[in-house]
């Protein structure tokens, strides 16, 4: 899986002298980073500890992963970003605030179709957003949500990082069952 970590944030290719690189991507690697931790900070964000997302994770942990993901991928591309954007809008990307599993109300099918509505709804009573963040909330399970389009950069990375680290995760959970058996056994 694609992980970056804030100490090479800013590394170049090897070889690369650091002023080649002079792109508004530069400077909004630094709003990424200062967005991201003051979120991760944020008291309604760790809320989302509470919330269990894809059997072995939480909402917390899976849209940490799913901001470091887009942006490790904006970075491998040298793609000009709006490093605030990406930040907010990967972290409240699943900000629905209730438990999808065994939650008799909600059925699945609802959950995939409605939870980027329901997110972007939550995120709006407690946050200033943009239209590109709002965008970046509803469009991230493009194709399935088909009217919610993609039409930016940032929503684009965030759409393709969740589908990224949905799948590590299902296979994460898949070896988690596997372990659980085998120490059953023995």
């Amino acid at each position: 899986m694609i992980c970056v970590n804030k100490e090479n944030h800013t590394s170049d290719r090897k070889g690369a002298s650091t002023g080649a690189m002079h792109y508004k991507g530069n400077r909004d690697r630094e709003k990424f980073w200062e967005t991201f931790i003051r979120l991760r900070e944020d008291p309604l964000i760790q809320e989302l500890k509470k919330y269990p997302n894809h059997y072995i994770s939480n909402l917390y942990d899976h849209s940490s992963r799913v901001a470091l993901c887009a942006y490790d991928i904006s970075r491998r591309l040298y793609l000009d970003i709006d490093g605030k954007s990406l930040a907010t809008g990967a972290m409240l990307h699943d900000y629905y605030l209730y438990q999808a599993r065994h939650n008799e109300q909600i059925r699945t099918k609802d959950h995939w179709f409605g939870h980027p509505d329901t997110a972007l709804k939550n995120a709006e009573k407690e946050f200033q957003l943009s239209d590109l963040e709002k965008n970046i909330i509803t469009s991230h399970m493009w194709p399935l949500t088909f009217r919610h389009f993609p039409r930016s950069r940032e929503a684009v990375l965030v759409c393709l990082a969740d589908k990224i680290c949905a799948f590590g995760e299902g296979v994460l959970k898949r070896n988690y069952v596997r372990m659980q058996r085998k120490q059953r056994r023995q």
